[in-house]
């Protein structure tokens, strides 16, 4: 039996404890009682960061007592406990008595609303999955022993409604993790991507928040966001990192309120979204510099999960080859020598740039066996398993394809020469698959849309080369 404990964003600990066939996952939750009043003996525990109370229907727990207002008061988790909050009710909210508009609330304390006392109190939910000696989990393959475990820990996390973080090498399959946890939620709506590396902080905030008609010069109609499109369902926010700092506070309060204020609205809209985020960069450290919230950053991480990199599970990678090769419908027939090479490959591009290998070598080599030479690899992270450090220039990982390398070894400064012709012909090429695309090309990439255009403004690449 072995166990690994999770720093969970909002202070608590998340405890995965994992066997060959069973992984125990336990979580924080806030667990209301209603021991007085109209409502008394009702009872619900919930795995939100925070929640509402009041008599409106849309609250989390309501309350029939006619002297609790239709948004009275909001719990909040926090790393130092129970915040309890009034919310301009009318008649107050108390702890052991004491009127309070903000304050956490003690051990077995009692709270009033109304007419009707509670008792409220943070719990640790458990729950326990079965680990099958499966080869695959919605999109995600694999059977090695990293991907059973995050396979239980999707299952487990997927139908609450808590926030997952995830956190992975570019080319990871941090999408596909997020649609296996939107497959396995039993939510009803749709399954929204929205990427925030997009430059321009104004453009963010639109698609992110949304606008009404009117809202700004060309506002000619209403845009809902994706906030309001994920409606019921999840949206998932990738590379959160590269979020402007000015907007954290923005989506800091939507994932708190569970309301979003389009763009020049006067009120704000009630959303039900599951949200998870992904980044490849680390976030903690941006918290110390300050590029990113350190309260953003706890809110975000109620859940973390961490993607294995491809070369942490050098077993999967033959199960992976013959998956991608049947979804990209690739005639591949892979000598035994081509495999062992596949295997022991640092895949500093991880899933993608095995994709890509792939699909090349099925162009060169049509229906011949393909073998070690076909597979145009890099030599210098050929035979290791640790990440290639690659210049500054090559910095976001790109998948490598060189030519043969001559027996004379190179100097620095040559190798970097021939890492930047590498790089300007790889984004060349999938400029022209996408049709110059810039989101898309990003994508596919796995870099920052900010990154993808500085390199593009380095290498003197028009949007029309």
């Amino acid at each position: 039996m072995s166990s690994t404990t999770l720093a969970g964003g909002d202070g608590t600990e998340i405890i995965i404890a994992a066997s060959p066939s069973r992984l125990r996952v336990q979580f924080e939750t806030i667990e209301l009682r209603v021991v007085s009043g109209a409502d008394v003996g009702l009872e619900i525990n919930l795995g939100l960061p925070n929640v509402r109370i009041g008599s409106a229907p849309d609250n989390d727990l309501v309350l029939t007592d006619r002297a609790v207002s239709r948004r009275h008061a909001e719990i909040r988790m926090t790393p130092n406990g129970l915040l309890l909050r009034d919310l301009g009710s009318t008649n107050g909210t108390f702890i052991n008595n004491v009127r309070i508009t903000e304050a956490y609330v003690p051990e077995l304390a009692e709270c009033r609303l109304g007419y009707s006392q509670l008792l409220i109190r943070r719990h640790t939910e458990e729950r326990k999955v079965a680990v099958p000696f499966q080869d695959h989990l919605g999109e995600l393959v694999g059977s090695s022993e990293p991907m059973r475990e995050l396979y239980g820990l999707i299952r487990a996390v997927a139908p609450t409604p808590a926030t997952v973080h995830l956190h992975g090498e570019s080319g990871a399959g941090k999408e596909l993790a997020a649609r296996t946890l939107h497959t396995f939620s039993g939510r009803s709506g749709p399954f929204v991507v929205f990427d925030a590396s997009v430059s321009d902080p104004e453009m963010v905030r639109n698609d992110l928040f949304g606008h009404i008609k009117g809202a700004f010069t060309g506002a000619t109609g209403v845009r809902e966001g994706a906030f309001r499109q994920a409606h019921t369902g999840t949206l998932f926010i990738d590379e959160i990192g590269e979020l402007p700092l000015d907007l954290q506070p923005r989506l800091l309060r939507v994932l708190e309120t569970r309301e979003v204020t389009p763009i020049g609205a006067d009120k704000p809209i009630r959303v039900d979204v599951r949200v998870i985020t992904a980044t490849h960069r680390d976030l903690e450290a941006m918290v110390q510099t300050g590029a990113f919230r350190a309260d953003l950053f706890y809110r975000l991480s109620v859940v973390p999960v961490e993607l294995p990199a491809l070369r942490e599970i050098p077993e999967d990678i033959p199960l992976i080859a013959r998956c991608l090769c049947q979804r990209l419908q690739l005639n591949c027939r892979m000598s035994a020598a081509a495999m062992t090479v596949l295997q022991n490959y640092a895949w500093p591009g991880n899933v993608r740039e095995l994709r890509n290998v792939l699909e090349r070598a099925a162009v060169l080599c049509g229906d011949r066996e393909i073998q070690p030479e076909d597979l145009r690899l890099s030599r210098d992270a050929r035979w290791s398993r640790e990440p290639a450090i690659l210049p500054a220039a090559a910095s976001f990982q790109p998948a490598m394809a060189v030519e043969s390398v001559p027996a004379a070894k190179p100097s620095a400064a040559d190798a970097r020469a021939h890492l930047k012709d590498m790089e300007r012909q790889m984004i060349l090429d999938a400029m022209i698959r996408n049709q110059y695309n810039k989101a898309a090309v990003a994508r596919e990439l796995g870099i920052p849309l900010s990154t993808l255009k500085r390199r593009l403004k380095d290498y003197l690449i028009s949007d029309e080369e």
